[in-house]
């Protein structure tokens, strides 16, 4: 699955376009958007002049070898999240990956994430445009094994690894749908709750599909465009 295209809101557009130009992304600014391509995927940030409580969860592949050097290029821009314990590289096992972690000025916890699967380039430095595209977004749900039961009416995508009732991955390496019940904290650490805010998406799977689901402010839309 891949994510040809991904909406976010926000009630701060200003201070995104400069967040997101000043990690060396290209942010092309209309008047009520900003549009920022993510290697292959269109991340559009949408005005919205309704309050917006919480933070989205994403999360961007990256070509590289060592995590540890999209650390050095990411901690000269902006902060980086750290866990309890201090630790700024969180590693997964089970799905064979590293990653960081830093907030926008929106409180988005925007993740890059090094996965063993798809091939690596052996560098020794990172660069915005070494960003393979966004293959992660969190969707917050009420209850999560009823909305994936729902989603699988509309849209068939495979589990991915281990889950339960509150945090449940669906979808490949390539793009996931993160399910978790709100209203649960973000990983990693943060004081970041999983909210319902719009969020519409476009990605690479059978045509003519697309899920929507009443009481949820997601567009899911399947496309081979």
């Amino acid at each position: 699955m891949h994510m040809t295209f991904l909406q976010l809101h926000t009630n701060n557009l200003p201070a995104l376009q400069a967040f997101y130009s000043s990690l060396g992304f290209t942010v092309t600014a209309h008047e009520e958007y900003i549009d920022i391509p993510i290697g292959t995927t269109l991340l559009r940030f949408h005005a919205d002049d309704t309050p917006l409580r919480g933070g989205y969860h994403f999360a961007i592949n990256v070509a590289v070898s060592d995590i540890a050097i999209v650390r050095e290029w990411l901690s000269k821009h902006t902060p980086i999240i750290h866990s309890a314990q201090g630790a700024t590289i969180f590693q997964f096992d089970e799905w064979q990956a590293h990653a960081i972690y830093c907030y926008d000025p929106d409180h988005n916890i925007v993740e890059f994430i090094l996965r063993r699967e798809i091939v690596s380039h052996t560098q020794s430095s990172f660069h915005a445009t070494d960003s393979l595209c966004i293959s992660e977004i969190g969707l917050a749900c009420t209850d999560v094994p009823a909305t994936i039961a729902q989603f699988r009416n509309s849209v068939a995508i495979p589990d991915f690894f281990s889950h339960n009732d509150e945090f449940w991955p669906i979808g490949d390496n390539h793009g996931l749908f993160i399910m978790v019940r709100s209203p649960r904290l973000w990983y990693p650490d943060t004081a970041i709750p999983a909210a319902l805010l719009p969020v519409t998406v476009k990605f690479h799977t059978a045509p003519n599909q697309h899920w929507q689901l009443d009481g949820y402010p997601y567009r899911i839309t399947a496309s081979v465009d």
